[in-house]
């Protein structure tokens, strides 16, 4: 085993870019870039093409200009992703997670250890090339440090990049070379439904604002917003973390949330907010450009056995309606909770992904009308769905209007990344020396 295969990218960083410490650097290896105040030298990319023909990569002899042409390929994916790490580095909004780059590296060196054949062997293995099991662990999470960084930077940029042209020519030529390589798609259906949500009585409705109204009233008197939300909050997913949803942009949460929460600034508590899923107390922790960080109580107006016999009637005349002709879409717009997609394609093998009531649809077929399903999405929260089964399709080798939106999107971020990078190559001083 190499040590390049262990170790993989790292970079040699220059604090200040002083040319005293380039030149004495030349002296042990030779110097191939200066990127900023950064700099990459010969062995880096010895050691990736090395690592490239150990996982079963063609490399050219050295010497040749197909070796040479190779060399300047990888130099230069250096070069990008050392502009990318220094253009990261002057963005305060963008944060590490330690915790997840921990996991991340524990599963790494435990896949490591699996193929080895244990713990022992790996630590000897490392030995052999004068490295301890904690300093390759260190590697490995500045590794991880590092992809992280990008994919953030990346995300940050691309969220508001404008549109890249692809035409239809790039997407037929990049289906023909993937096709080769795809494999067999596997039989899909698409349905559209109208999910029915039951609807606490009017009293129960008061009731959930009154008990709002007053946990307001004791978060302004200065009591813990975090232990309030543990004790009384209605949201599983947030509840036992003291009301915490973390960072979100527009678009995730629905619209009444969303105008109080972007409203707000660090520390502020909105008035109590109506939604579809009760009455919101939102505090914003961290607000920065685009984004909040905030937490919130739900109190969830009390639903009875009743409201839920509503909601199956209801449920069984949308139906009737369904198939009547009246559109989906239609249906949809009146009754659905808007919580729940109007449309879904998914893999046969992925209806376990779905409410265990979903899985009568392994016998629909297109055109035929299932439900009202029923199924819980928490604790006494129920659903009704009333689906129609719009499309089956068997499986079979993927076609190019199959994939057709994929192809359009990884293109077009293709471009916007490159875009990225040649703005940033623009504005950094760059000096390759092959």
């Amino acid at each position: 085993m190499k040590r390049s295969i262990l170790i993989g990218l790292i970079f040699f960083v220059v604090p200040g870019a002083a040319h005293a410490q380039l030149q004495d650097l030349d002296v042990v290896d030779r110097l191939v870039a200066v990127v900023g105040d950064s700099a990459i030298v010969q062995t880096q990319v010895q050691e990736e093409m090395q690592r490239m023909q150990l996982g079963g990569a063609p490399v050219p002899p050295p010497g040749t200009a197909e070796y040479d042409a190779l060399f300047e390929q990888i130099l230069n994916r250096f070069v990008d992703r050392l502009l990318v790490l220094q253009a990261a580095a002057r963005d305060s909004l963008l944060q590490i997670d330690e915790e997840t780059i921990s996991e991340r590296v524990s599963e790494q060196i435990t896949q490591l250890a699996s193929q080895f054949g244990g713990q022992v062997q790996l630590q000897e293995a490392l030995s052999a090339e004068a490295l301890t099991l904690a300093e390759y662990r260190e590697i490995l999470t500045n590794d991880q440090r590092v992809r992280q960084i990008e994919q953030l930077f990346y995300q940050s940029r691309l969220r508001d990049a404008p549109p890249a042209e692809v035409t239809e020519d790039e997407l037929l030529e990049r289906f023909q070379e993937a096709r080769g390589q795809l494999q067999q798609r596997p039989k899909l259906m698409t349905i559209r439904q109208v999910v029915i949500q039951p609807k606490a009585t009017d009293a129960a409705v008061d009731s959930a604002r009154v008990q709002a109204e007053g946990l307001l009233e004791r978060v302004t008197a200065g009591e813990d917003f975090a232990e309030l939300a543990r004790e009384y909050s209605g949201d599983p997913g947030s509840a036992a973390l003291g009301g915490d949803l973390g960072w979100f942009r527009r678009g995730r949460m629905v619209r009444e949330f969303e105008e109080a929460a972007f409203s707000l600034a660090d520390g502020q508590v909105s008035n109590v907010v109506q939604s579809d899923f009760g009455f919101h107390i939102i505090r914003v922790e961290r607000m920065r450009p685009g984004e909040r960080n905030a937490r919130h109580i739900l109190i969830v107006p009390e639903k009875t056995e009743n409201d839920v016999a509503t909601a199956r009637e209801l449920a069984i005349q949308v139906r009737q309606q369904a198939e009547s002709g009246t559109a989906m879409r239609e249906l949809y717009d009146e009754y659905s909770d808007p919580a729940a997609p109007d449309s879904i394609t998914f893999a046969f093998e992925q209806l376990a992904e779905l409410p265990p009531a979903y899985g009568m649809l392994r016998t629909a077929s297109a055109g035929d009308f299932v439900g009202p399903l029923e199924y819980e999405v928490g604790p006494g929260e129920t659903r009704l769905a009333v689906i129609a089964v719009t499309e089956v399709r068997e499986a079979g080798a993927y076609t190019f209007e199959d994939l057709r939106g994929q192809l359009a999107a990884q293109l077009q971020q293709e471009r916007q990344i490159e875009r990225i990078i040649e703005e940033l190559r623009a504005r950094t001083y760059i000096d390759i020396r092959m």
